[in-house]
């Protein structure tokens, strides 16, 4: 079954180098108001006292015509990183797993890399047997598995565009 998005099976782990790759050259678009650029992406990243669900998360980017973050690099994390400026919570991002094929991007870009915290993934179930198939980021970056429905803060980026109309590209 081909569907032209590559999964990863959970228990795949790329270790990482602790050199940070330098930051991507600036994208030839803009970005809507409320978010900032970084390469050819433009980043929100909410981190008030309120958490909300991962599905929550995932609405309110939507609402914004974004999509929760999907990470590819060292530098896309450490950028994240330094815009969860209050650290009240973990952040969610766009990773879950699938029951029947590992973990993949809510946007569907291929995963050719993970930043998970020692042990992670553990798929632990919580109290009514809620499964860990969504993704959160610590503030240092590393990621967990977590129950969806636990209140966090989160990241959500669109593409660059050249010219907005009514706020779609």
């Amino acid at each position: 079954m081909s569907s032209g998005v590559n999964y990863i099976p959970f228990h795949y782990i790329i270790c990482l180098s602790e050199k940070l790759p330098p930051t991507p050259a600036p994208g030839d678009g803009t970005c809507l108001d409320y978010t900032v650029p970084y390469g050819r992406y433009c980043y929100f990243v909410y981190n008030g006292q309120i958490g909300f669900s991962w599905p929550e998360s995932e609405h309110y980017c939507q609402m914004g015509r974004m999509e929760l973050v999907s990470l590819h690099s060292r530098a896309e994390v450490e950028f994240i990183r330094n815009h969860n400026v209050t650290k009240y919570h973990n952040i969610w991002i766009g990773l879950t797993r699938d029951s029947n094929f590992g973990w993949s991007w809510t946007d569907k870009t291929s995963i050719g890399f993970l930043n998970w915290a020692p042990n992670e993934p553990n798929a632990v179930f919580h109290p009514g047997n809620m499964p860990e198939n969504c993704v959160e980021m610590y503030p240092d970056g590393r990621w967990n598995d977590n129950n969806c429905m636990e209140k966090r803060g989160f990241a959500c980026r669109h593409r660059q565009c050249k010219q907005f109309i009514n706020y779609f590209c």
